[in-house]
């Protein structure tokens, strides 16, 4: 029996799913979550989405995105399945752990090439451009109907986690998949539409400012640019309104590693996100810190001040570009 066949039978099993993601959720995330939602429910399992925080308002145009809830209200009703979406480690589910009895087992499905197996039974493939892929060979391998609203999230998750397609996980298995979702009833500039061209004014504003505090390291090989509490408290935005804020400093001509470093109001850690246009394995550099993700793009959490986490993280990009 194959691992997708394995987990359909194993939810298949359950009366009721706990279905979650990693903090912050992104396109991918949320995507993933509320499509392997729709499925269970049309197979007569009793479905549950939390996730450690909010939604962003990005993606609350998804069908079923209104069910989405936060771990700080607990669950409705005890469940006997928990099946993780996107999260390479159990720490970053964060306070749903809480939340999950120690008696149930989990099933851990992902695309990071830093996972860390946590869960009773894994796929992991970090070869899949996004888990929404995951999830489409997922439907495809149970013989899962693919409905339009299925198709939606599930477009919405590959199209943010390949960058628009612009990112190297994007193959042409990945085209083929989104001709198919089309084909089920995804909508591509309705989808585009709204993940892309309808920014907010504030947010817009908080990306001037953060976009005025660009740097450079090795001739322009090297560029990145903050996002402080100050900017966020000026603009009335939060963390959840920087996800796609690292791509302007990648985007930059000649640029061969970009970052973003976001900091929080009283947390006293920076969250840090890096993407790679080059051979920079910025997973590795990740993982120096206790985060990872893909070798072009990852992410960590460094504890102290922004100039310290510049002083460390930086100081790390530039040995590995410099060991190239």
């Amino acid at each position: 029996m194959g691992i997708e066949k394995e987990i359909w039978a194993e939810i298949k099993a359950a009366k009721r799913i706990l279905i979650t993601a990693h903090e912050r959720v992104d396109g991918d995330g949320i995507g993933s979550e509320l499509a392997l939602r729709q499925m269970a429910l049309e197979a007569g399992v009793e479905v549950e989405i939390v996730n450690d925080g909010e939604v962003p308002a990005t993606y609350r145009f998804l069908p079923g995105v209104e069910t989405v809830r936060v771990a700080a209200g607990g669950l409705e009703k005890p469940v006997d399945l928990v099946v993780s979406l996107d999260s390479a480690t159990r720490q970053r589910l964060r306070s749903v752990n809480d939340i999950i009895q120690p008696e149930v087992r989990i099933v851990n499905i992902d695309h990071h090439i830093s996972n860390t197996n946590f869960g009773d039974l894994n796929w992991v493939d970090g070869e899949a451009s996004s888990t929404g892929e995951m999830l489409f060979a997922f439907a495809r391998a149970n013989d899962l109907n693919l409905s339009p609203e299925i198709a939606t999230c599930l477009y919405a998750a590959i199209i943010t986690d390949t960058g628009r397609f612009c990112y190297s996980n994007t193959q042409p298995k990945t085209h083929r998949v989104i001709a198919e979702l089309i084909e089920a009833g995804a909508r591509p500039s309705e989808i585009s539409r709204r993940i892309y061209r309808e920014e907010r004014l504030n947010v817009l504003n908080l990306k001037r400012l953060a976009t005025a505090t660009l740097d450079f390291r090795l001739n322009g090989a090297i560029a990145w640019m903050d996002v402080t509490a100050d900017m966020h408290r000026q603009t009335e935005t939060d963390y959840l309104d920087t996800q796609d804020f690292v791509d302007i400093p990648k985007s930059i001509k000649g640029a061969k590693v970009g970052l973003l470093f976001r900091e929080i109001a009283g947390d006293g850690r920076i969250r840090v996100s890096l993407r790679s246009e080059g051979h920079v394995d910025v997973n590795r550099i990740a993982e120096k810190f206790g985060g990872g993700g893909h070798i072009r793009a990852a992410g960590c959490t460094v504890e102290g001040t922004l100039a310290e986490a510049h002083e460390k993280v930086l100081a790390e990009v530039v040995k590995a570009m410099e060991s190239q």
